[in-house]
C-alpha cells in the first residue's frame, strides 16, 4: 500500500453521502495537526506529564471540558469530576512544541500527549522537568513490517459467504438467544443511549441500506478517524460496518438488531498493514472523545497482544487488568460511567488461547462466541485472566452470526467481533428500561441473568444473557423505595464481610438472615439467637462468587428485603 511522509495509508477520493446529524460539544480532547512541519521518518512517541499544576480548569465548570451529556452520566451515577478529568496542561504542550514535537493528540487521563519528531529530539525532551517518561508509540519506518504470529487477534470470516433470504427476519436466531426479540417486543430498542463503536473502518455504513435510519433520524451523533486525522469515517474496510449492523441495522421484517434505536458514534482506531502499540493509544483517545460526547457504550471488536516490533509485546501476565495501554483506557472509561463491551478474541484454538487486551479488564463485559447449539465456538478466547479472574463474562452467537455488510447484503460471518456488538446492542436496551442504574450494576445484571450464573467458567463465562431474565435480577423492590428497619452495609460489597444493623429496637432476641441468588437458590440461612436492640451481627460471604444476591431479615416485629451487590 503506497503511504503519505507521515506512513498513513493513501486511499482514493471517496464521494461520500453527507448526512445531517445531530450537533454536540467536542471539548476536553485537544487535536493538534500540522500540516507545515513534517518528519519524512520521524517515530511517533507518547510523552507523560508530570502533574496539571496550575491547571485553567476547575472541578466547579466541568462544562470547560466535557459536554452536559457527560456531566449528567456522572451525576446519575454520583461519579465524581476529578483532575484526571482534565485537559493536559497548556503550557507543557507549548514546550513540547518549542522543543521540535509535532503534537498529534492529547489525553487527559494518561496527561499525556501523541507527537511526532526525530530520534534524536527525545534527549532533549526528556530533560525537561515537567516529561516524566517518553514512550515509541511507532516507528516511522514502520519498523521492518513482519508476519503476524497470530497473537494479535484475527478477524475470521467464512471464506464462502451465504446471501440470506430477505423476506424473513434473517437474524431471529441470535436475537432469541438473548431474547432481545422480546426486548422489542416491549417497544424498547436502546433509544436515548449513545453507542461509541470502535474499529478498523466503516466503509458502507453511509449508503447501506439498513443504517438509513440512522440519518434520517439524526442518530449519528460523531465520528471521528484517528489514524488519518479525519472525520471521515466511512471508508477503509467493512469490519466495523459489519459489526454496527450487529448493533444498529434496521430493515423490518428483515434484519433487526439490538439496539437500532440508540444514537451511533463511530471512530476508526485500528491501522491497516501494521500493528503497533499506536493503535491502543488511538483507542485511548478514542474512549476520550466518547466520554466528553456523553457515550453511555462503548462497543469493540479489537484486540491485542503481538505487534510488528517485538519490543511492544505483552506477555500472559500482562493480562492482570491494569498492564496495557488499552486495557488502562478501559479501565478509565469503566471509570467515568461508561460500559465497555470487547471482543474476548478469536485465539482459543492457537497456542496463545487467552483473551487478549482490553478483554482483561476488570468491571467490563468481554464476549465470547457460540454455536447456535449454545456451545463455544472452538476458536473464542478463554480465560482466565492472569490474576485469576473468570473470562469472558458472556457469551453471544459468534458462528454463523447474521450481519449486514459494505454492499448492502445481508450475509454471515464468523468471530466474537460480531458475538461483542449483539451484547452491545442488548446493554442499550437494558439501560434504556433501567435507566437510573449505575454501569457497575448493570454489568452485574448482565451476568447474573445469564445461563451459567452460578457456575461460571472460563469458556463461555456466565453463560449466555438473556433480557427477561435481566428484568427478574433488578424486579425486587429498591430498599429506598420502602421503610427500612435495617441498615445493610457495605452495598456494594468489595470484600467479604456483611453487616447488619437494627435501625429500631424490635422485640424478640431472634435475627433470621436469608441470602438468597437472584435466581431465588437459598445460599445461607442463619439464625442468631443473642442479638437484640441495636446490635450488629455480621457475616463473612467472601466465598460467594460477584453477583446481585437477595437478603432477606426478619426479627420479631419487622421483615426487609435488601438487593446486595458484590464485586
Amino acid at each position: 500500500m503506497v503511504r503519505n511522509k507521515l506512513g498513513l495509508p493513501i486511499h482514493k477520493k471517496e464521494k461520500l453521502v453527507l448526512h445531517a446529524k445531530a450537533r454536540v460539544l467536542l471539548v476536553g480532547i485537544v487535536f493538534f495537526f500540522s500540516v507545515t512541519c513534517v518528519f519524512a521518518q520521524s517515530n511517533k512517541y507518547v510523552a507523560y506529564f508530570t502533574d496539571k499544576n496550575n491547571s485553567a480548569y476547575s472541578t466547579e465548570h466541568p462544562e470547560a471540558f466535557l459536554s452536559q451529556r457527560a456531566i449528567e452520566r456522572r451525576r446519575q451515577q454520583n461519579i465524581p469530576i476529578e483532575e484526571k478529568d482534565f485537559p493536559v496542561n497548556a503550557i507543557y504542550l507549548k514546550g513540547l512544541k518549542e522543543a521540535g514535537g509535532r503534537v498529534i493528540y492529547t489525553s487527559r487521563w494518561f496527561n499525556a500527549a501523541l507527537f511526532e519528531g526525530p530520534d534524536d529530539l527525545i534527549e532533549s525532551l526528556e530533560a525537561l522537568p515537567y516529561i516524566d517518561s517518553i514512550e515509541l508509540a511507532r516507528p516511522g519506518n514502520n519498523g521492518g513490517r513482519k508476519k503476524h504470529s497470530g497473537q494479535k487477534q484475527t478477524f475470521l470470516k467464512d471464506v464462502e459467504t451465504e446471501m440470506l433470504p430477505q423476506e424473513e427476519l434473517a437474524n431471529f436466531l441470535q436475537n432469541e438467544m438473548l431474547g432481545i426479540n422480546k426486548m422489542h417486543a416491549r417497544n424498547i430498542n436502546g433509544k436515548g443511549k449513545l453507542i461509541a463503536v470502535f474499529d478498523g473502518g466503516f466503509n458502507g455504513v453511509n449508503t447501506a441500506p439498513y443504517f438509513t435510519h440512522i440519518f434520517e433520524n439524526n442518530q449519528y451523533v460523531d465520528g471521528y478517524d484517528f489514524v488519518g486525522n479525519s472525520d471521515q469515517v466511512f471508508r477503509y474496510g467493512q469490519h466495523g460496518t459489519e459489526a454496527l449492523s450487529c448493533i444498529a441495522a434496521y430493515l423490518p421484517g428483515q434484519l433487526e438488531a439490538g439496539a437500532y434505536g440508540s444514537d451511533i458514534m463511530l471512530c476508526v482506531t485500528e491501522e491497516s498493514g501494521s500493528e503497533y502499540r499506536i493503535e491502543e493509544y488511538y483507542w485511548l483517545f478514542a474512549a476520550e472523545r466518547a466520554d466528553s460526547v456523553g457515550a453511555d457504550i462503548i462497543s469493540t471488536s479489537l484486540g491485542y497482544t503481538t505487534f510488528d516490533d517485538d519490543s511492544m509485546n505483552y506477555s500472559y501476565d500482562d493480562l492482570n487488568g491494569e498492564t496495557t495501554v488499552i486495557t488502562r483506557a478501559a479501565n478509565f472509561a469503566t471509570q467515568a460511567g461508561m460500559v465497555c463491551v470487547v471482543s474476548a478474541g478469536n485465539e482459543g484454538a492457537y497456542n496463545w488461547k487467552y483473551v487478549s487486551a482490553p478483554a482483561d479488564a476488570p468491571n467490563i463485559l468481554s464476549v465470547g462466541a457460540v454455536s447456535a447449539e449454545k456451545n463455544r465456538a472452538s476458536f473464542s478466547s478463554i480465560g482466565p485472566t492472569a490474576d485469576g479472574r473468570i473470562k469472558p463474562e458472556v457469551s453471544a452467537l459468534g458462528l454463523q452470526t447474521v450481519v449486514g455488510d459494505a454492499n448492502g447484503n445481508i450475509t454471515t460471518a464468523n468471530g466474537t467481533s460480531f458475538s461483542a456488538p449483539l451484547i452491545a446492542g442488548l446493554v442499550a436496551g437494558f439501560w434504556q428500561n433501567y435507566p437510573n442504574l449505575t454501569n457497575l450494576e448493570l454489568v452485574e445484571a448482565i451476568k447474573m441473568s445469564s445461563t451459567s450464573a452460578m457456575v461460571p467458567n472460563n469458556e463461555i463465562g456466565y453463560g449466555i444473557p438473556d433480557f427477561n431474565k435481566a428484568l427478574q435480577v433488578l424486579s425486587v423492590e429498591p430498599e429506598s423505595a420502602r421503610q427500612s428497619h435495617f441498615n445493610v452495609y457495605p452495598n456494594p460489597i468489595l470484600e467479604g464481610k456483611l453487616f447488619i444493623e437494627s435501625l429500631e429496637k424490635y422485640q424478640g432476641d431472634l435475627l433470621i438472615i436469608i441470602l438468597q441468588s437472584s435466581t431465588g437458590q437459598t445460599l445461607i440461612n442463619r439464625t442468631f439467637s443473642t442479638v437484640s436492640g441495636h446490635e450488629q451481627v455480621g457475616m463473612d460471604i467472601s466465598s460467594l462468587p460477584s453477583g446481585v444476591y437477595i437478603l432477606q431479615i426478619f426479627s420479631a416485629t419487622h421483615a426487609d428485603m435488601v438487593k446486595l451487590i458484590k464485586f
